[in-house]
C-alpha cells in the first residue's frame, strides 16, 4: 500500500514538473510575441513616417528630435532617397518604394514567426490541459485508495 502511494506521489510530481514547465514555455512565448508585436508596431509607424515624408516633399523644413530635450531643424533634401538597415550593421540606399516593400517584407516574416508562435502556444496549452486532466485522475484515484 505505500509502495502504491509512493508512485502515485511521484507520479504526481512528475506531472507538476511537467505542468510547470509548459506554463514557463507559455510565458516565454508570450513575451516574444510581445517583442514581435512591438516591432511590427515600429515597422508600420515607420512606413508611415516615410509616406508622411514624401508626401511633404522636397525643399520642405521638418523638426528632428535627437532626444528627449532637444529638436534641430533639417530639410528635406530627397523624400525618395532611404537608407535602410539590411542587416548585420549593414545599410543600403533604396528608393521610396523599395524601402516600403522591405519594410512590408519584414513585417510579413514577422507576422509569420508570430503566427508559429501562437501555434505552438496553443500546443502548449493543450498539454497543460491533458497534464492537468492526468493530475485530476490520480487524485481521485489516490482518494479512492485511501478508503
Amino acid at each position: 500500500m505505500a509502495e502504491k502511494k509512493e508512485k502515485v506521489t511521484k507520479t504526481m510530481e512528475d506531472l507538476n514538473k511537467e505542468l510547470k514547465g509548459y506554463i514557463a514555455q507559455i510565458e516565454a512565448l508570450r513575451a516574444e510575441i510581445a517583442v514581435i508585436n512591438e516591432t511590427i508596431t515600429e515597422y508600420r509607424n515607420i512606413i508611415k513616417t516615410l509616406n508622411v515624408l514624401k508626401n511633404l516633399g522636397k525643399g520642405k523644413n521638418i523638426i528632428i528630435p535627437v532626444g528627449s530635450i532637444a529638436s534641430i531643424e533639417a530639410k528635406i533634401e530627397d523624400p525618395e532617397k532611404v537608407i535602410i538597415d539590411i542587416g548585420a550593421g549593414i545599410s543600403a540606399e533604396l528608393k521610396h518604394e523599395e524601402a516600403l516593400t522591405q519594410i512590408a517584407t519584414q513585417i510579413a516574416a514577422l507576422e509569420a514567426l508570430r503566427h508559429s508562435l501562437e501555434e505552438a502556444i496553443v500546443e502548449a496549452y493543450k498539454k497543460t490541459e491533458e497534464l492537468l486532466q492526468r493530475t485530476r485522475e490520480l487524485g481521485q484515484e489516490e482518494g479512492k485508495s485511501k478508503k
